[in-house]
């Protein structure tokens, strides 16, 4: 059968689009859009590995580990060692799911117009067929992530350290659905704290228009809108496990925080 290479990266580009949303998912991270095209068409260029002879099996489980270190690179960047070999192994697992099911139905089945070759699949199928059943799944695996986590413990105390240039508070938190603000550009996550807080890690940096944001947010007293600040990183001690994040949001309270110095959405920690 011909194997089409504009077909087989587009099929890969949307595939790889897919397995690197879900590993998003699994992290609670969010990238920037931009980085998981960018991510999704170098794994699309890499499909053309189809063309190569086939290779032994240490040789593609190397392959496919290198291609997964660089997808994590161009999709969710690079903050520690740790946070790194996480994302990859967490895309690894979810990228080596779906070929050994691709490579089940291959065996089971062998339909007409798919073929495996190194690891790599090729279906010559209607891109919108594939797009909706990529789609599809992407939901069904959502939903069933959602029903199956567990219920998370309010007022979960955390220690939460926030970072701006060289200044650096560590501050005494709590994880709290009370805190169920997101932002509205997907990017980012936010953190809730009084203003002395925000005064002492902002200072001059308050009057920055570049790092000023204002977030919408839902109470019993109706819309209203906070103050939120870009800041550089944070880092939540939590169960004897550090949660880190990249250019995170700290809202501003309107009313004093009871019992914490900050406030973390509890679905960052899930």
């Amino acid at each position: 059968m011909t194997v089409y290479a504009d077909i087989l990266m587009l099929v890969n580009f949307l595939v790889d689009y897919f397995l690197i949303l879900l590993a998003a998912r699994f992290l609670h991270i969010k990238p920037k859009l931009v980085r998981m095209l960018l991510s999704s068409a170098m794994g699309g260029i890499f499909s053309l590995y189809i063309f190569l002879p086939q290779t032994t099996f240490i040789i593609q489980l190397l392959i496919q580990i290198f291609m997964c270190m660089a997808l994590c690179l161009l999709a969710f960047g690079f903050n520690d060692i740790k946070s790194f070999f996480r994302a990859v192994a967490t895309l690894f697992a979810i990228n080596f799911a779906y070929s050994g099911a691709m490579i089940a139905f291959w065996l089971v089945f062998k339909p007409y117009g798919m073929v495996i070759n190194n690891s790599v699949v090729y279906f010559n199928i209607s891109p919108l067929f594939l797009i909706f059943f990529s789609v599809l799944g992407y939901f069904i695996v959502t939903f069933l992530r959602k029903i199956l986590k567990k219920p998370f413990a309010q007022n979960t105390y955390c220690e939460v350290t926030v970072v701006l240039n060289e200044k650096k508070l560590k501050l005494q938190g709590i994880a709290d659905t009370g805190n169920s603000l997101t932002d509205v550009f997907g990017v980012s996550q936010i953190f809730i704290t009084e203003s002395g807080t925000a005064d002492a890690l902002l200072g001059e940096y308050k009057n920055d228009p570049t790092r000023f944001r204002k977030i919408p947010c839902n109470t019993i007293m109706g819309e209203s809108l906070l103050d939120g600040y870009r800041i550089d990183k944070a880092k939540v001690f939590f169960n004897n496990k550090n949660y880190f994040f990249k250019n995170p949001i700290i809202a501003i309270s309107s009313t004093p925080l009871d019992g914490c110095e900050i406030i973390v959405n509890p679905e960052n920690l899930n």
